[in-house]
C-alpha cells in the first residue's frame, strides 16, 4: 500500500477492533481441515462458478530487486497455502489475495507500508488475513456472505497471535444463486481495494472504497497496547456491502489500489473484456477466429489467454506507475486536491484478479491452470 500509514486517531472510549475479534474468536480452531475432494452438491456441470487467474508485481525496491535464493524459498513457503503452483510462484509484495477451492469465493489484501519503518513485514498481516479467508470458505463452503468470511478470516488473525503488529486493507467478494435462479456477486470491502464486474467490455459495475480521508483507507490491524486508539483500526462491520447481478461470461476484476491508481476503469474494461463474452461482436461467435484476430484488433493483448491478459494489465499498470510523465488515475486525484500540474503514476504493489463467471464443466475443462 505504498507508504501509507496507520495515521494518529483520537481515542472515542469504544471497544477496538481488535478487542471484539478477540472476544469472538472462540470457534476459529474448529474450522477443521477442507475435503480433498469436491463434495457431491459441487459437481453439477451447468453450476456457474469464478473461473479465476491471477498476476501481482511488487513495487521495485533494491531488497526485492537483489532477493537471495534463501530468501526466496522462505517467500513461496510463506504462500504455499495458495496452492496453486502458478499463485505460490507471484510475489506480490505486501499485497495479497486468494481463491477458494469452492470457486465461489476471492479475495484481495494490502497490506500497510507504513509498518516497514517500525521494524514491521507489512505483508505477513495481509498473507495471514487472505489465508484465513480461504480457509474459512474452504472448511465452510456453504457460507455466501463476504463480510462474515473476512470477519472469521480477521478474528482467527487476532486469536491466533502469529502477527504480533500490522495492518490491511481488504475485500471479499462471493458468487451465490438466489432462488428466482438468477445470480449475485456479493461484495465486502473494507478500505480503497477494487472489484468491478465488465460486461461486454464495459464496465457495469464498480465498488465503492472506504476512505478515511485522501490516501488514508479503512484497514483491519492488530497493534501493540500502546498504539490501541492511536492508529486506525476499523472493524470489519465499517466495510461496504454492495451486490450485483452477473451472468456468464461476465469478467470480475478485482485488485489493490496500485492497480486502480495507475489504470482508468475504460482501460481495465478494454483489456478484461477479452477473456469475457461480448454478445454484440460477430467475431465473439467464432472462437477460433476471435482468438487469433485479438493480437491484431487490440495489440495490448498477446493472446485472449486469461493468464496472458491478467499479465499484460499488471505490465502495463506497472509501466504507468513508475512514470513521471504519464496520465493516470493518481495524477487525477492530485489535480482534484489542488495539486495543478500533476502527472506520473503512483508506485505501488499492483495485484489483479482476474474471475470469468463460466460453468463448472468450462472450468474442469480447462487445461492453462
Amino acid at each position: 500500500m505504498g507508504a501509507r500509514h496507520s495515521v494518529p486517531l483520537m481515542p472515542n472510549g469504544q471497544p477496538s477492533a481488535q478487542a471484539l475479534a478477540q472476544a469472538n474468536a472462540d470457534d476459529v480452531n474448529s474450522w477443521g481441515r477442507p475435503p480433498e475432494e469436491a463434495p457431491e452438491d459441487e459437481k453439477d456441470p451447468t453450476e456457474l462458478v469464478l473461473q479465476s487467474w491471477a498476476f501481482c508485481k511488487a513495487k521495485p525496491t533494491p531488497q526485492k530487486m537483489y532477493r537471495s535464493d534463501a530468501d526466496e524459498r522462505k517467500r513461496r513457503q510463506q504462500v504455499n497455502w495458495r496452492k496453486r503452483a502458478s499463485f505460490i510462484e507471484l510475489d506480490c509484495g505486501d499485497d495479497s489475495f486468494f481463491v477458494a477451492n469452492n470457486y465461489k469465493v476471492i479475495g484481495v489484501a494490502d497490506g500497510v507500508g507504513g509498518w516497514r519503518s517500525e521494524g514491521v513485514d507489512p505483508s505477513l498481516f495481509a498473507n495471514t488475513l487472505m489465508e484465513n479467508a480461504k480457509l474459512f470458505a474452504e472448511t465452510h463452503r456453504g457460507e455466501r456472505d463476504p463480510e462474515k468470511i473476512l470477519d472469521a478470516a480477521y478474528t482467527k488473525v487476532v486469536k491466533d497471535g502469529i502477527v504480533k503488529v500490522g495492518s490491511s486493507t481488504a475485500c471479499v467478494a462471493t458468487l451465490r444463486k438466489d432462488d428466482d435462479g438468477t445470480h449475485k456477486l456479493d461484495v465486502a470491502n473494507l478500505g480503497d481495494s477494487g472489484v468491478m464486474v465488465v460486461r461486454n467490455r464495459n464496465m457495469h459495475f464498480r465498488v465503492h472504497e472506504k476512505v478515511h480521508g485522501f490516501n488514508a483507507p479503512f484497514q483491519l490491524a492488530v497493534l501493540p497496547p500502546p498504539m490501541v486508539g492511536r492508529a486506525f483500526s476499523d472493524r470489519v462491520r465499517d466495510c461496504v456491502r454492495e451486490s450485483v447481478p452477473v451472468q456468464e461470461g461476465d469478467v470480475i476484476v478485482m485488485g489493490t489500489d496500485g492497480l486502480f491508481d495507475n489504470r482508468f476503469n475504460s482501460e481495465l474494461c478494454a483489456d478484461a473484456g477479452w477473456i469475457g463474452k461480448v454478445e454484440e461482436s460477430p467475431i465473439a461467435k467464432i472462437p477460433l477466429v476471435g482468438f487469433f484476430l485479438s493480437g491484431i484488433l487490440d495489440e495490448k493483448i498477446d493472446y485472449v489467454d486469461p493468464y496472458r491478459v491478467a499479465q499484460r494489465i499488471i505490465t502495463d499498470a506497472y509501466k504507468i506507475s513508475v512514470s513521471p510523465d504519464a496520465n493516470s488515475p493518481w495524477a487525477s486525484m492530485l489535480r482534484q486536491f489542488g495539486q495543478t500540474g500533476a502527472k506520473g503514476g503512483k508506485p505501488d504493489d499492483i495485484t489483479v484478479l482476474l474471475s470469468r463467471v463460466s460453468t463448472r464443466e468450462d472450468l474442469n475443462n480447462n487445461t492453462s491452470w
